[in-house]
């Protein structure tokens, strides 16, 4: 087995504490405060060699702590940030936020405190200013609860053929519909563009049966056929993770369930890709 990266997860200090109301509360995870040092506690053990940070819910577009973490530890760590996609200030944002060492942007619904507006939220017209941005620095976009949203992004990845998509947590299908519903076939619908990667995470979040998310298997299966292991990577979901299943048996729940994976597929999922993604 090569490295193994940690493709997704989260950290904050104790000043998340203080955004309460906002996009979620603090007690939305198992951890009140998820330090880089706890953090490195938990990889260590694990056997985890680099990670990536994805900027909280709580911090709203603040991603300052992460930052500060990207400086502090700069050849461990790479980070996404979030921002707040609409209007003209948010191509100067994103690039503001990539010249403190932010090398992929998070795209997510608009959350309370936020002023989360109805209707599509991704890629609209209104973003596309920002999608410029994304595409003329390079950054890495990864989409989350894009759910039946993602058919969106296909217009984007012809105008901008070197644009490259990460879809989060499989796109959170919903195991009982299987995986001919249509939050999963817009995911494997984008596997025809070779730069869209997808995420195998955030298990704990969308199956219903507890560790070790024996339902999650065939959609682990379906996107592998579909992608590629080379475009397909694991993440922890840390620190919420640690509600579900504890993070050294999750960054040892594919090689232990799936099976059907061969050696090098497996070797690829587990580290190689984020590591050619983030790293490289």
């Amino acid at each position: 087995m090569g490295p193994v990266v940690d493709a997704h997860l989260h950290v904050w200090d104790e000043t998340a504490v203080g955004k309460d109301p906002g996009p979620m509360r603090v007690g939305y995870s198992a951890q009140a405060s998820a330090t880089v040092e706890l953090f490195q506690d938990y990889m260590d053990e694990a056997g985890v060699t680099r990670a990536v940070f994805v900027q909280p819910w709580f911090h709203h577009w603040d991603n300052s702590y992460i930052a500060g973490c990207l400086q502090r530890f700069p050849q461990r760590f790479r980070g996404v940030c979030v921002i707040d996609p609409r209007g003209p200030g948010a191509a100067r944002a994103l690039r503001d936020w990539r010249a403190r060492g932010f090398t992929g942007i998070r795209l997510r619904p608009l959350r309370e405190g936020e002023d989360p507006s109805p209707g599509p939220w991704l890629a609209t017209e209104e973003t596309l200013p920002l999608w410029e941005a994304i595409a003329e620095t390079g950054t890495i976009a990864c989409v989350m609860h894009g759910k039946s949203e993602l058919a969106r992004l296909a217009p984007l990845l012809t105008r901008f053929p070197a644009l490259r998509v990460v879809i989060d947590h499989l796109n959170n299908p919903v195991p009982a519909e299987g995986t001919g519903q249509p939050i999963f076939t817009e995911l494997l619908a984008l596997a025809r563009f070779p730069t869209v990667f997808v995420k195998l995470s955030g298990f704990h979040h969308w199956c219903l049966d507890r560790y070790p998310y024996r339902s999650g298997m065939p959609f682990v299966r379906a996107a592998v056929e579909a992608f590629g292991a080379a475009r397909c990577m694991w993440g922890s979901d840390f620190p919420h993770v640690l509600a579900g299943c504890g993070y050294v048996r999750n960054r040892h729940f594919l090689p232990r369930e799936a099976s059907f994976l061969a050696a090098d597929e497996l070797e690829a999922i587990m580290g190689g890709t984020a590591e050619r993604l983030w790293f490289t």
